[in-house]
Order: structure tokens, then C-alpha cells, then sequence
């Protein structure tokens, strides 16, 4: 009798918390949080090889995490071709001033979850208190402006690795992700503003480019990819559409901080306000972070910050000369390129291949790098006979796929969603299951 009663006490006590987890302040968000953390492999378990060696401790992981990240940087001097200043009658931004208002806009509008960086200041302090301490940040914002220098502290990151897809015990398949100082980021973010604002008016980023843009987005590339894809298919019985993924190695972390602050003056950004830029770039640091363990720090001596605010803005920049070399058609998203062309002749094969030729160029010319072996081409059809022409990156054969994610949604070569679809229902299967399994206990009101 006590045995059963115990038992129905802690089912009921289950079925009340679960309840309220639900039910409370963040709604079903909170509940499948927790079913996603659950769900998740405690990493704490994980052990790593590389070079015939077995990692298990943290500490030595996050020091081979290091070494390998160190690994993605660019060091090697580089004699880049001309690339000419803007016009003397061109718009410049050379200013990046700051008041104590917009400071106090940008603190209250933060997110209070933000995860705090290596100064260890955390975002809900900083949102809370932001009239209290907007004018003594703007002080220090207005001083970094005008000198184009920033604290020590701003300029250095925690790298937290993030898995990538393929073999988890491998150093190379996971992607670092910094976190920055939150104070820093505030500022960063201030800047990234008023860049942007400067760059849409000026017309300077591509109509190609829908990565980290005010009304672009994954959703209006794949609408503008999968509409041409799919009007050149309806216009005329058995077209074929030849697409290019090209996959870039290590985009972010190769960018050379100096062709980059060259193109910046190339488009308008000059006085103070480039040699800021200058100052976030270069000098920078970054040690990584696994299981509570840290490894040394390193120097950064290429590339701009994945995870930092004003990085993607930084790299669309660098890349928003490439459609000029691009004479077939070209989507962007940050490091993500597509390029594509209906093929209705050989001539149409040539003008793919010439563009792949152009491009290659241009990541020699820019300090890049693309990954032959990850870079695919899909041949968009309703045909019964496939057209396969031979492409080549680099002198590397181009392999062509029947399906390819792209920005998160499996596409078909014959633009029918089954097989999208098909992966998404065994997604939604799995987690289901995996919430009926933990919630085994509990009665079916929950």
C-alpha cells in the first residue's frame, strides 16, 4: 500500500510540473527546451583522436582545439592585385560618433540571455541597468571612436566549439564560435549600424547577397533560387538548369585583414572610422572553452569573428565584388554561393565553366580558398535524360548530387519536396518518440 501510494505521490508530482512547465511564463518554448536538453549527449563524456592520439581530458581537448583552429587562420604575406580607392566625389563615412542615448537604445534592447564573454559582464546586469550606466559607456564608446583604439578586453574571444556534420571525435568537424565581451559587442553593435545604413545607401552590397540584410533573409534566396529553377523548367518541356554549390575553406577565418580594410576604403570607409575598423582587427586574441577547462590563448591573424556583430557585415563587404566577375547567375548567403545557368547549348556549358574559372581567380586574387572535394553540381530537371556536362574547380572534377541542403532545406534535382519532406517527418518522429519516452510516467492529461 505505501509502495503504490509513494509512487502515485511522485507521478502526481511529475504530472505538476510538467504541467506547469508548460503552462508558466515561457509557455511550450520552456517545456521543449527541456526535452531538448535532454535529448541532447552529455559532452562531458566525449573523447577525441587526432594523430593516433586519444583525448578524454578536457583540458587537453581544448588545447587540440586550439591547435586545430589555429590551423584555419591565414599568416602567409600576400601580394594582392590593385585595388583602387573610392572616388574622390564618392560618399565617405568617417565618422562613428555615439551618444549617451543610443547607448542606453542599444543596452535595453538587448537580449538578456546573451551568453557573457571573457570579461564575464552578463547581458541581464547590462539590460537591467542600462540608465544607470549608458553615460559612463559612452564616455568610453565616444573615447574609442576618436582615438580608433579599443580595450584589450574587447578584442579578445572565447571560442566555444560547435559540431559540424561527420565523425564528432574529430577536431576538424567542429566549427569555433566566439563569444566576445558583451560591452564590446554593444559598441560593435553601434557601428554595424551605422556601416550598414551607409552601405544600403550606397548601393554597395549585391543585389546577390541576402545574408545578414535588412529584408533578406534564407527564405528570399531559396524563393528567388527555386523560382528561376522553377520558371526556366515550366517555360520549356525537358530544360535542364546546371547548379554549383561552391563551398569555401574556412571563409571566415581566412579573410586577410588587409585586403579587407583595403576594400572598406575601396567603397567609403576612411579616417577614423576605418582605422577603428583596423584596430578591432588587428591584435586580436582567443582561447577555447570545453567542459569548464581553457585552453592558452592564441593570436588571430586573419579572418573576422564568427559569432562577433559586426563580422558577417564585415565579410558581405569582402565578397560584394565577386558578382562582378559572375556572368551567369549568382546567390549569396555570407559564405554560402550558388551559381547556376539553363543549359539549352554547349555555349551555356562554357559560360558555367568560365564563371567557376572567374571565381577561382578571384579567391586566388583575394586570399580564399574553395574546397574542391565539398563543392557539387546538380543537374535541375524533369527530363528523363539526365545533362551531365564535366565541370572542374581548381582542375578538381566537380561531382553531381541528386539532392543538396542548401540553407537548411533539402532540394531535389527534380524540385519535388518527397524527399525534403520524408527527412523532416523523421525528424518530428524521433523527437516525438524521444518526449514520449521521458514522459512514460506521466498521466495523458500531459
Amino acid at each position: 500500500m505505501a509502495r503504490k501510494a509513494t509512487q502515485g505521490a511522485i507521478r502526481a508530482a511529475k504530472d505538476r510540473w510538467f504541467w506547469s512547465l508548460g503552462r508558466g511564463p515561457g509557455g511550450a518554448a520552456t517545456f521543449w527546451k527541456y526535452i531538448h536538453l535532454k535529448s541532447k549527449v552529455p559532452i562531458n563524456t566525449a573523447s577525441f583522436t587526432a594523430g593516433g592520439q586519444i583525448f578524454s581530458e578536457p583540458q587537453s581537448i581544448a588545447s587540440q582545439f586550439l591547435a586545430a583552429f589555429k590551423k584555419n587562420f591565414s599568416s602567409a604575406a600576400i601580394d594582392f592585385p590593385f585595388f583602387r580607392r573610392a572616388p574622390t566625389q564618392m560618399p565617405k563615412l568617417t565618422e562613428l560618433a555615439i551618444t549617451a542615448g543610443e547607448v542606453e537604445v542599444l543596452l535595453k534592447t538587448m537580449d538578456a540571455k546573451s551568453a557573457t564573454g571573457p570579461d564575464k559582464i552578463p547581458a541581464i546586469f547590462m539590460k537591467n541597468c542600462s540608465t544607470t550606466i549608458s553615460q559612463s559607456l559612452a564616455h568610453i564608446f565616444q573615447l574609442s571612436l576618436r582615438a580608433s583604439d579599443l580595450p584589450i578586453n574587447f578584442k579578445c574571444a572565447a571560442v566555444t566549439p560547435i559540431p559540424k556534420d561527420g565523425d564528432r571525435t574529430k577536431f576538424m568537424n567542429w566549427r569555433p564560435i566566439s563569444v566576445t565581451s558583451l560591452v564590446g559587442k554593444v559598441l560593435e553593435k553601434h557601428v554595424r549600424n551605422k556601416m550598414a545604413m551607409f552601405f544600403e545607401a550606397n548601393n554597395t552590397l549585391p543585389d546577390s547577397q541576402h545574408g545578414f540584410r535588412n529584408a533578406r533573409s534564407c527564405t528570399t534566396m531559396l524563393m528567388r533560387t527555386l523560382d528561376d529553377w522553377s520558371a526556366a523548367l515550366d517555360n520549356q518541356n525537358g530544360a535542364h538548369v546546371n547548379v554549383v554549390f561552391l563551398d569555401w575553406a574556412k571563409a571566415f577565418d581566412q579573410v586577410p585583414h588587409q585586403r579587407l580594410l583595403t576594400k572598406l576604403q575601396h567603397y567609403g570607409v576612411d579616417g577614423a572610422a576605418l582605422k577603428w575598423v583596423k584596430n578591432l582587427l588587428v591584435g586580436r586574441s582567443q582561447f577555447v572553452r570545453f567542459n569548464g577547462a581553457c585552453s592558452e590563448s592564441c593570436e588571430v591573424p586573419s579572418g573576422v569573428i564568427q559569432g562577433s556583430v559586426l563580422g558577417p557585415l564585415l565579410f558581405n563587404v569582402f565578397v560584394a565584388d565577386l558578382p562582378s566577375v559572375v556572368q551567369t547567375n549568382l546567390v549569396q548567403y555570407a559564405d554560402d554561393c550558388t551559381v547556376y545557368n539553363q543549359i539549352r547549348s554547349e555555349d551555356d556549358v562554357d559560360a558555367l565553366q568560365e564563371d567557376l574559372a572567374r571565381i577561382d581567380v578571384w579567391c586566388t586574387n583575394n586570399g580564399m580558398k574553395l574546397n574542391a572535394k565539398k563543392c557539387v553540381v546538380m543537374d535541375v530537371t524533369r527530363a528523363r535524360q539526365p545533362c551531365m556536362p564535366h565541370y572542374t574547380v581548381g582542375g578538381a572534377a566537380l561531382e553531381y548530387v541528386a539532392t543538396q541542403r542548401l540553407l537548411g532545406v533539402h532540394i531535389s534535382s527534380n524540385l519535388r519536396w518527397n524527399h525534403h519532406v520524408d527527412i523532416q517527418r523523421k525528424n518530428a518522429a524521433r523527437t516525438l518518440g524521444f518526449a514520449a519516452r521521458n514522459l512514460h510516467s506521466c498521466s495523458n492529461s500531459v
